[in-house]
């Protein structure tokens, strides 16, 4: 690749998964980036984020830097942990950066701040409950490190700090407390020099060589300044640093926004309680009662929750006043981060699952759910002021203090669930959030049910069941209801609300697709295992307790294939999900969730277009796909479902899914579909066509398009 004198290579890297970008980086690129810089392949490096990528940019000495970078991208690639990878060019900003002077002086700052930055990120993740300076407040006190050095007063930083306000408009900025102005004012002044109190032998010890760096650059960028070297305002120069320093330190642009907006509010004191002078002499030497996310006031958390719950409306998911009220309430961050300290405002509020426990096989077995997940089981939950409910799988606590929010003071949550330690994290962030008045956590089997806080209105589960356990039908009050995510066959599972009707029979009122983690370690456990289709694990097929499975599935994928397409179409953003029910109702064996790895070898032999379900029978097994079909009267894109058969009866199986779908869309796709929960004792009911019943451990279901 041919470059100019001033470019370097560039490398384009996406993770897996864009929270634990930095973590990744910080295991194995920085190591190996410092390795190269120690043995003379490279002059110096550094890193830019830009969703969904890293840049990697390095100044290489010959070619062995390259070669050692691409070698160790390409074995993270094929460990799963990066997604892909490029080749590119790094042109430098140095218009941006004051002209070539100032870009010089740039990568040099670039590349000690990178590799701080990844070593602190190492630090976090090894003691994440240790005290300490969090990113918002190192982003202050960094930065006002340098700008002080470079002998900038007061009101010359303010400008700095409010041409970077202008540049991240866009976000409501609310109000500045005394707390926040008070720790914004103590960062900006404390005295962090080499020989204070704070950096020889202080809480910021650890900071030394880091503090030292932004000194060495205010110094060093005020001298170029002085001998006119800077072919820009040298006020802007700063601001395009402090700019990408932040993106180093990966805060968000909502972050970049209320932080410019806090400074800038501190320093030229448009309001009353941020117009103090600019500290007193305590500030100067301490940093009393400032530590991670002080100066984040909520403020950030807030403006990230407003929009979630914007999208959550808009995408439908959200209905009900009191819910979008409860939702904008309740601080989800305070949850995320009690389980897992080191998680981000943006991983607390992105529509994802926020996993927080592993078992011994590294598999989660608890999370804080997915907020539109969330909002889900609010919906079908209806809880009113002045109810009493249980909630079976406290995890977090989140959902348990949302539901406080919404019954109020006059009534109240029991929570429960099986570990002492999610018990533990649960209380304690219930207490700092501020609802432990409302919401009792209990350690105890969610199954069993708390006798002591009966009759409830409402009793649900965020854990997934396949029988409904009898306590929570028996701790209901007469008109109460219960919410549970209840895997009804195989894989397919729906959050069902269930009502005694007139005649005292529980029968659905509402559904929507669903799936949580299931009840384990007590009465009602739901085992699940997995079995691996391909040598390197790629592709796996879950099976249930009621479900036969084979190991003799292995290797399958390597027979040929046999397609059978069954003339039903659906939209793009049609939901297949009551095809999947019913093919999980009449199929022998039901369907099997089948987890992929795309980037396995494995997975290079399933189709294009395959869907997350499959059926297997002995040694063969069919899985679910769709092929575009043409095009519906109003010119949407339609998609044909049917199967590829894989193994000695593999063919037989496709044809077997395919006419099902046939069945399912000619007799039943237009109907409605019902649940009803029946005791294992009464008689099963008619057959018709339409109704499935299916007893387990508990009860049995009933199934029945309408």
């Amino acid at each position: 690749m041919n470059m100019a004198p001033d470019e370097w290579p560039q490398r384009l890297v996406q993770f897996a998964t864009w929270p634990d970008s930095e973590q990744l980086a910080a295991e194995h690129l920085l190591p190996e980036l410092e390795v190269g810089a120690a043995e003379g392949e490279i002059v110096q490096w550094s890193f830019l984020r830009k969703f969904p990528c890293w840049r990697i940019r390095y100044e290489p000495t010959d070619d062995r830097a390259s070669t050692r970078l691409d070698s160790l991208l390409e074995r993270l690639r094929a460990e799963g942990l990066v997604s892909e990878w490029t080749v590119g060019i790094y042109e430098p900003e140095a218009v941006a950066f004051g002209g070539a002077a100032g870009m010089k002086l740039a990568h040099e700052l670039f590349h000690h701040d990178s590799r701080h930055i990844l070593e602190f990120a190492a630090a976090v993740r090894e003691v994440p409950e240790a005290p300490g300076l969090g990113r918002r407040e190192l982003a202050i006190l960094l930065f006002s490190v340098l700008m002080r050095s470079a002998g900038l007063d007061r009101f010359e930083q303010g400008d700095v700090w409010a041409r970077v306000a202008a540049e991240r408009q866009g976000t409501a900025v609310a109000p500045v407390s005394d707390r926040a102005a008070k720790a914004v004012r103590q960062l900006m002044t404390v005295d962090v020099s080499a020989t204070s109190r704070l950096v020889d032998g202080g809480s910021l010890t650890g900071l030394a060589d880091w503090l030292a760096t932004f000194e060495w650059a205010g110094q060093r960028l005020a001298r170029l300044h002085r001998l006119g070297r800077l072919e820009r305002g040298f006020r802007a120069v700063l601001a395009h640093h402090l700019i990408f320093h932040w993106n180093r330190l990966g805060l968000s642009s909502e972050d970049q926004s209320t932080l410019s907006n806090l400074a800038k509010e501190v320093v030229m004191g448009t309001s009353e309680s941020a117009a103090s002078a600019s500290g007193t002499a305590a500030d100067a030497t301490s940093l009393t009662g400032v530590d991670t996310d002080t100066i984040n006031d909520n403020t950030a958390a807030e403006n990230l929750r407003n929009k979630l719950v914007d999208q959550l409306k808009a995408d439908g998911r959200v209905h009900s006043d009191d819910i979008e009220a409860a939702l904008r309430a309740v601080p989800r961050h305070v949850f995320v981060r009690q389980s897992k300290p080191g998680a981000t405002l943006e991983e607390a509020y992105a529509d994802t699952p926020v996993h927080t426990k592993f078992d011994s096989s590294g598999a989660s077995i608890s999370a804080v759910s997915q907020p539109s997940v969330n909002a889900l089981m609010l919906e079908l939950t209806e809880a009113k002021p002045g109810m009493r409910i249980l909630e079976g799988g406290a995890g977090s606590g989140l959902f348990a203090s949302t539901m406080g929010r919404l019954v109020g003071e006059e009534g109240h949550v029991y929570t429960i669930d099986v570990d002492q330690d999610l018990v533990d994290n649960a209380q304690a962030a219930v207490e700092e959030a501020g609802f432990a008045d409302v919401v009792t956590v209990i350690l105890g089997d969610g199954a069993v049910g708390h006798l002591e806080g009966a009759p409830y209105d409402r009793i649900v589960a965020t854990v997934g069941a396949h029988g409904i356990p009898s306590a929570w039908l028996d701790q209901l009050a007469p008109d109460g209801r219960l919410v549970v995510p209840l895997r009804l066959r195989g894989s397919v599972s729906r959050a069902v609300a269930f009502e005694r009707d007139a005649d005292g029979r529980w029968r659905s009122v509402r559904s929507a697709m669903c799936t949580f983690m299931p009840l384990r370690a007590g009465v009602a456990d739901d085992p699940r295992r997995l079995v691996a289709l391909t040598d390197d694990g790629a592709v796996k097929l879950q099976f249930n307790q009621e479900q036969k499975a084979d190991e003799a599935l292995r290797g399958v994928l390597d027979q040929p294939g046999t397609e059978a397409w069954s003339g039903v179409t659906f939209r793009g953003s049609e939901s297949p999900e009551y095809m999947w029910l019913w093919l999980s109702c009449s199929l022998d064996n039901a369907l099997s969730r089948m987890e992929v790895d795309r980037n396995g070898a494995g997975a290079s032999n399933l189709a294009d277009g395959f869907r997350p379900m499959a059926v297997a029978e002995q040694s063969s097994f069919a899985y679910l796909t769709l092929r575009k079909a043409g095009l519906a009267e109003d010119g949407g894109q339609l998609y044909e479902a049917g199967a590829i058969g894989h193994g000695p009866a593999g063919k037989e199986l496709a044809d077997r899914v395919a006419e099902e779908m046939g069945v399912w869309n000619r007799g039943f796709r237009e109907r409605n579909v019902a649940f009803e929960v029946q005791n294992l004792d009464g008689a099963p009911p008619a057959s018709a066509p339409g109704r499935f019943a299916f007893d387990n451990a508990l009860n049995r279901i009933v199934i029945e398009w309408q």
